[in-house]
């Protein structure tokens, strides 16, 4: 089952992100499946560092003459892809609810720990790991990530729970004057 579409909503009722998954199958388009997970603050606030972590590291593997320069080429590659995005209608696409299966069950999944898989040149793996000690993988492309990311950032901003999340290099400080020369 490939990745086709991710929806990120805030529910106000359980101060909680509903994130859904679709998956269809490369064989048959029509055979859908979803998988649905919550994001509480807490989960937002530990994963966000480490999935900015995971795609420096997911450079210096790709890139290794890049490494130095991993934060900047993180922050192009996020603009980039969000504005391919953009152009595309990519974030416009209304969420395909029209699944078949779903093979985690039909409640919001609560992860316990969310671990990522690094290998150069292949798909950074996100692994959700549940307390019953099943779980589940997703492999996303950096255009799938970055879009993931946008959609967590609206997100968030959305949830207003005091906090925003912010790509490497997004806010760069003003050089002192006295540096300038």
């Amino acid at each position: 089952m490939d990745l086709h579409q991710v929806q990120i909503s805030y529910e106000t009722d359980q101060d909680r992100l509903l994130i859904k998954f679709a998956f269809i199958d490369a064989e048959n388009e029509k055979k859908r499946q979803e998988i649905k997970v919550h994001f509480t603050r807490r989960i937002t606030l530990q994963f966000w560092p480490t999935v900015l972590e995971a795609m420096t590291k997911q450079i210096s593997l790709n890139k290794p003459a890049a490494a130095h320069a991993s934060h900047d080429i993180v922050q192009m590659q996020h603009e980039a892809s969000v504005s391919q995005m953009l152009q595309s209608g990519g974030f416009d696409t209304p969420y395909e609810s029209e699944s078949d299966t779903w093979p985690m069950g039909k409640l919001p999944l609560l992860p316990k720990t969310i671990h990522f898989q690094m290998q150069a040149n292949h798909p950074l793996k996100i692994e959700f790991n549940l307390p019953d000690g099943t779980g589940f993988e997703i492999a996303m492309g950096e255009r799938a990530l970055h879009g993931f990311c946008k959609l967590l950032q609206d997100a968030v901003a959305k949830a207003d729970w005091g906090f925003e999340l912010e790509m490497p290099g997004a806010t760069q400080e003003p050089i002192p004057a006295h540096l300038l020369n």
